[in-house]
């Protein structure tokens, strides 16, 4: 899949030239294939997140012009739908560590997909030209919810760093904002994540009265996010005109993604095909011996970089306690502010899994934004990097899963009532960590405590019971578990970081074996080989100039 923008054409048109460079400066295959993959198969995501009753479905039929989805889903058993334009026709089940299974229309209608996995998904490809006018965009269905805890984290989890924004979907009936609905806009917020709103049925309302929904819904979500919608939608039952006249406006968050995705990578490879000639441009008057030399000097500086590494690693670990109270004390006072909320659903028996683990999402998120992100780089941005082990710039995000364990925990808990038990993950680039939160102490302070403050029925003795005791057990609880996942968080960048090093290590060594190589070729082929240098030279910086001026798009 191509976008038609001047950037991908460039690419396209210049890809056969540099894979030429690329094998004749001997550099490894893979790198580049990885690009053309990349390029083959890129695809930003536009999750549809709401309610079961919001029409997310209809929409997507409505849009199409095409009775794809059911619109009697079975919220038990439904799965994230990524619809895609192909030029053929395809449908199958992706199956988390398994073979993608195809599937026919009927089977994505009745929801035929056998066992279910939340983490499988569904990937239809319509020969569509409404999707094809969409230059790549992926619309992804997501299963609706109203606790909102399991959804939610897929929802944030597995598309994330892959949707150019998200659309809200509110049906004109619902009339607000969920409280479910409301918790995700508000994570989505922290990661700076565009959103459009849709209202959908409004054949159903009067004019007046929907215009009264859209005004108020589109008024909570940016007093939560701060800032204004892409664009807000009203659609009918059978009419999207309306949203399929906004979509374009997510094109250029696309070409922004294509940059980040393909443009910088191969940029990157074009500054190494010029390192690499500089050096061998400049190393035609080198001895064998002065080679052998640059050597050694350069092994002795990649030691000393990963000796500096190692310190920082330990100084960012006595560090983390700060972002570690920070996250727990934001923890309690979000607890605090649910307090009559977690005193009523004590005595009534209720479910408070989805507060207190948007709770623990949110304070996780914020604190490692506050207080771990700007650590790290500040001691990344003062590591001294020797000539030749150039690391790229790290680019921090995170996202949050469920585990399949947590998941059980909380299934096999109270009926009455839940313990806060939720599991964080951090993703920082090239590094994910799984934190799973106990949850045996709550159980059993729950199944001593409540019983007890049910069969009394006081409401101020359930209060106190949560501020004094319910509140501190789960910032308790939760504590050693923020305390690991930060621990592996510093550890993964900062392996990262080594590992970089060492890919970057690895080609100026490359670059020293072939420089030796070359001097032990004929010396009367030197003057040849120094106009094929600045030709090639010459050639790729005229390349790179134009793919940076992209940059400033």
């Amino acid at each position: 899949m191509m976008l038609s923008q001047p950037e991908s054409t460039l690419i396209d048109s210049e890809l056969p030239a540099l894979r030429a460079y690329w094998q004749l400066y001997e550099f490894p295959a893979q790198q580049l294939t990885v690009i053309e993959e990349n390029i083959r198969t890129f695809s930003v995501r536009l999750p549809l997140i709401g309610a079961f009753s919001a029409g997310k479905s209809s929409l997507i039929n409505s849009l199409l012009q095409d009775n794809l989805l059911t619109v009697a889903i079975d919220p038990e058993t439904s799965l994230p739908t990524e619809i895609r334009y192909a030029p053929e026709e395809s449908l199958a089940l992706r199956r988390k560590n398994a073979s993608p299974q195809p599937l026919s229309r009927e089977a994505l209608r009745t929801q035929n997909f056998g066992e279910h996995d939340p983490q499988n998904v569904v990937d239809v490809a319509l020969a569509s030209p409404v999707l094809a006018a969409l230059d790549g965009l992926t619309l992804v269905d997501m299963p609706g919810w109203e606790s909102g805890i399991a959804q939610h984290s897929l929802a944030i989890d597995n598309y994330l760093d892959r949707s150019a924004a998200y659309a809200v979907v509110v049906s004109v009936d619902e009339g607000v904002l969920k409280e479910s609905l409301r918790k995700i806009v508000e994570e989505l917020a922290i990661h700076d994540k565009p959103m459009m709103l849709i209202v959908t049925k409004c054949d159903k309302k009067t004019p007046e009265d929907v215009e009264a929904v859209v005004a108020h819904v589109r008024q909570q979500i940016e007093d939560l996010t701060r800032k204004p919608l892409l664009a807000v939608c009203r659609t009918q039952r059978r009419n999207a005109s309306e949203w399929a006249t906004a979509l374009p406006v997510l094109l250029p968050l696309q070409q922004r993604f294509w940059h980040r995705a393909i443009g910088l990578p191969v940029q990157q490879c074009v500054q190494d095909l010029l390192a690499r000639i500089e050096q061998l441009a400049q190393s035609h008057n080198q001895t064998l011996e002065e080679i052998a030399g640059e050597r050694e000097l350069l092994t002795l500086q990649y030691q000393r970089l990963q000796e500096e590494v190692k310190q920082i690693t330990t100084r960012l670990h006595d560090q983390r306690n700060i972002a570690e109270r920070a996250i727990v004390d934001d923890f309690a006072s979000r607890l605090n502010s649910q307090l009559e909320t977690l005193t009523r659903a004590l005595l009534n028996g209720e479910d408070v899994s989805g507060t207190i683990g948007h709770a623990l999402r949110m304070s996780w998120s914020q604190g490692v934004e506050r207080y771990l992100r700007p650590v790290i780089q500040h001691e990344l941005n003062n590591l001294q990097l020797q000539d030749g082990l150039q690391i790229q710039t790290m680019n921090f995000s995170q996202n949050f899963k469920a585990s399949e364990s947590a998941s059980e925990l909380i299934k096999n808990t109270l009926a009455w009532i839940l313990p806060a038990a939720i599991n964080l993950i951090t993703r920082i680039p090239m590094g994910k960590v799984l934190t799973p939160l106990i949850v045996s102490a709550l159980e059993s302070l729950f199944q001593r405590g409540s019983q007890e403050l049910i069969q009394r029925q006081q409401q101020e003795e359930a209060r106190r019971h949560v501020l004094n005791t319910v509140i501190p057990s789960c910032c308790s609880t939760a504590a050693p578990d923020i305390a690991r996942g930060l621990s592996n968080t510093i550890d993964e960048v900062m392996l990262s970081i080594s590992r970089s090093a060492d890919r970057e290590m690895a080609k100026v060594q490359q670059t020293l074996d072939l420089k030796a190589r070359e001097l032990e070729k004929e010396q009367a082929a030197e003057a040849q080989r120094q106009q094929t240098w600045q030709q090639d030279s010459a050639a790729l910086k005229q390349l790179l100039a134009r793919l940076q001026e992209f940059n400033h798009e």
